[in-house]
């Protein structure tokens, strides 16, 4: 999403917090690399600054679409890092140049700005970028279920957020119902989508942006209509995502986050 630099700032700080608990995912989705590896979408760098000290041995390339991300990379001053500014959708690296891709929660923002073509032509051109036999590997959230849930809302602060995520959420419509006084009854990825984003303090940017996309069924629809196989899927607890005060989920709320292991075709 195109942020401010103080908007950047702020979730830079955020991310930072949070990768403690997320290194499992990453480490997992190391155990696939070949070299070169491609970060698309490496933002803030510090899952990037992570590997790239963890695997000496290996050369990356970070590539993000924002100057003034990349100037803020925690990953720019490591010997085996190269940070390229280019879209997603670019075809910036020749075909079957690199040994790995990985979209480290960065596929939900092409979607979120593109669509599912913008998300199919990011995937495609990383699958051309790869040697046959290489992996993709995709680090984001499924959607559990879009059955209809209860969530019981018990202040008014948050009361009166939740009525500005109706108005303001503009990706997809969001329908809804008033079950009681307190609790109201919706689809399970929007109140996801909800529980991730009324304590964020970028709300504007939030607002355009889908961290629900698809389910684990839709995921391998996509990759494999971009000219993929699958080779494996994991998921990963990262509940920590998920603003909790003032609310009362009516139901168990599964771990959502997974890694994708895709591979070119040999």
């Amino acid at each position: 999403m195109n942020r401010t630099s103080e908007q950047n700032d702020v979730l830079i700080e955020g991310l930072a917090r949070r990768f403690e608990l997320q290194k499992p995912a990453v480490d997992y989705m190391a155990e696939h690399f070949r070299g070169p590896v491609a970060d698309f979408g490496c933002g803030n760098g510090i899952p990037l600054s992570y590997l790239a000290e963890r695997h000496p041995d290996l050369f990356f390339a970070g590539v993000d679409h924002s100057a003034d991300i990349l100037d803020r990379n925690t990953a720019r001053h490591r010997p085996n890092v190269l940070l390229v500014k280019a879209g997603l959708e670019d075809r910036t690296f020749p075909d079957e140049s690199l040994g790995s891709a990985v979209f480290n929660r960065s596929l939900h923002e092409v979607y979120s700005l593109s669509g599912e073509d913008g998300l199919k032509a990011a995937v495609t051109a990383a699958r051309d970028a790869l040697r046959p036999g290489r992996h993709v590997l995709v680090y984001e959230n499924a959607v559990p279920s879009r059955d209809r849930v209860a969530l019981r809302i018990v202040t008014d602060e948050v009361r009166d957020l939740f009525g500005r995520f109706i108005r303001d959420y503009s990706v997809r419509p969001v329908p809804w119902t008033q079950k009681t006084v307190d609790t109201v009854v919706l689809q399970e990825d929007d109140a996801l989508e909800f529980l991730t984003k009324y304590r964020d303090p970028d709300w504007e940017s939030e607002m355009r942006e889908v961290h629900f996309l698809y389910s684990l069924e839709e995921w391998d629809a996509v990759l494999t209509a971009c000219g993929l196989e699958r080779v494996a899927v994991r998921r990963f607890d990262d509940r920590q995502i998920l603003a909790l005060d003032g609310v009362e989920p009516g139901w168990e709320i599964a771990d959502f986050k997974h890694v994708l292991v895709y591979r070119r075709p040999a």
